[in-house]
């Protein structure tokens, strides 16, 4: 028994050793990840309650159309609990639904919500939304 409590302490100082190099990888490696997934977009909206970021998608259907996705990013910094993260997701995702602001775009839409945007009722985060998605809808659809 005694031996057994004697080999336990340095069993857990190894293990934990171990588990700091592989968190400190996989940290590493997912913030290079994130940067390149970063550069790859362009900003084509921004004020003070979101910017909006485009890419161009290869996800093709079978027919040749290109689906509409639509990611949003809201930062844990502006906005501390789950729960409010999830609300404003929830009224960004029902506002291109009831809109049908995903028919004007096609490709991947990034979200990226600031603290104010929290703060808008409904119908002035809708108005905000398609106003911004009608002035870059046809610059979208020029370039390509």
């Amino acid at each position: 028994m005694a031996f057994v409590q004697e080999c336990l302490p340095k069993r857990e100082g190894l293990f934990c050793q171990t588990e700091e190099k592989k968190a400190e990888r996989f940290s590493a490696h997912s913030l290079s990840t994130q940067r390149q997934k970063i550069k790859s977009l362009n900003c084509i909206y921004s004020s003070k309650y979101f910017r909006l970021f485009y890419k161009d998608s290869t996800n093709k259907l079978g027919d040749g159309v290109v689906k509409t996705r639509l990611e949003i990013s809201i930062s844990k910094k502006f906005y501390k609990l789950a729960v409010e993260r999830n609300k404003i997701k929830r009224k960004i995702k029902e506002i291109f639904r009831t809109e049908f602001l995903s028919d004007q775009i096609d490709g991947v839409l990034v979200f990226s919500v600031f603290k104010p945007f929290g703060e808008l009722s409904y119908k002035d985060a809708s108005d905000k939304i398609k106003s911004a998605i009608k002035s870059v809808a046809g610059n979208i659809k020029n370039e390509h």
